[in-house]
């Protein structure tokens, strides 16, 4: 059992191009929870490396702001705050970044693990000026490398210092591939496969070494988005609001992000594309080396969601 002690904290996650920032957006104006603009790279990183782990525990008040700046992509805070994100639209000074440093600074403390992630989460709320013990349900956002076992890195560092439930977004692998060779044509398929597997048999994990888990089907998402969201708050403990069924960034309307395009609200296409995009032979192989329960079976009635959201709790 985790201490009591420990604060609440939401980590919200997928593998790149699995649906992220669909969840991110339609969760951005809620006003119980503390969401950052766009994914964590510092918590990402810091779990990865043990040495940089080290490097942060032993850096000076003075220095850890440029340990944070180097961590976050070496600057992707600063871009975000210049509209500059690839991921993400209208989010030009989103963040009081002196705020965030300064926070850094003054909180830093040598030798301690827990620091390094508190401050980081405390000082983004500063940053985006709410108070520490606010009130609002702190959210870790990022994308999730099944190759470096990120969803059990990001986890296992953040369960140090918070109480951590986990919403984790599943994608049919035939239109998750469709989109990733947008990107990289030269993708290897058995590679692909076994890190969607092995994304699915984390998600379990989680629920026995972590905390309480959401396993949300993407596709769920885009045809029944009122349900999936309702049950989403329900898992997080927030109040529902028509506000999460909107796409939005820094409140104001925005586009979704795909490999393919950017487009206003949600992209229904982005379900059934890979038809037009991937051979019979690969998406054969695809239905012969991926986990049965990754494929989303398309309902056969207009508005009924196949194969509801999974949960496991631990």
């Amino acid at each position: 059992m985790r201490p009591s002690s420990k604060p609440p904290l939401l980590i919200l996650g997928a593998p790149p191009r699995g649906g992220n920032h669909l969840l991110r957006g339609l969760l951005d104006h809620h006003p119980q929870l503390l969401l950052p603009p766009d994914e964590d790279y510092f918590v990402r990183h810091l779990s990865r490396h043990p040495l940089l782990r080290l490097r942060g525990m032993l850096a000076s008040r003075a220095s850890a702001p440029g340990f944070y700046r180097e961590l976050q992509k070496d600057g992707h805070l600063e871009r975000i705050n210049a509209g500059h994100g690839t991921e993400v639209f209208g989010t030009e000074d989103s963040l009081d970044l002196e705020a965030y440093y300064r926070y850094i600074s003054e909180h830093h403390v040598r030798g301690e693990i827990d620091s390094l992630v508190r401050n980081h989460v405390e000082a983004l709320a500063v940053a985006l000026g709410h108070a520490e013990g606010d009130g609002r349900l702190r959210v870790i956002f990022c994308a999730l490398q099944p190759s470096n076992k990120d969803l059990s890195r990001v986890s296992r560092l953040l369960a140090h210092s918070y109480q951590v439930q986990g919403i984790f977004l599943v994608r049919d692998p035939r239109a998750h591939l469709s989109s990733k060779l947008v990107r990289n044509p030269t993708l290897n398929l058995r590679r692909f496969c076994q890190r969607q597997n092995s994304y699915w048999r984390e998600i379990d994990r989680f629920a026995v070494d972590f905390g309480p888990v959401m396993r949300l089907r993407f596709e769920n998402l885009v045809t029944d988005t009122e349900a999936c969201m309702r049950r989403v708050c329900e898992f997080a403990k927030i109040d529902f609001s028509p506000a999460v069924l909107e796409y939005t960034q820094g409140g104001e309307a925005s586009r979704s992000n795909s490999s393919f395009a950017a487009s206003s609200g949600i992209d229904h296409g982005v379900l059934t594309r890979y038809r037009d995009t991937l051979s019979q032979e690969t998406m054969a192989y695809l239905e012969a080396n991926c986990l049965p329960e990754l494929f989303w079976r398309e309902p056969q009635q207009p508005g009924a969601a196949a194969g509801g959201d999974l949960r496991a709790s631990a």
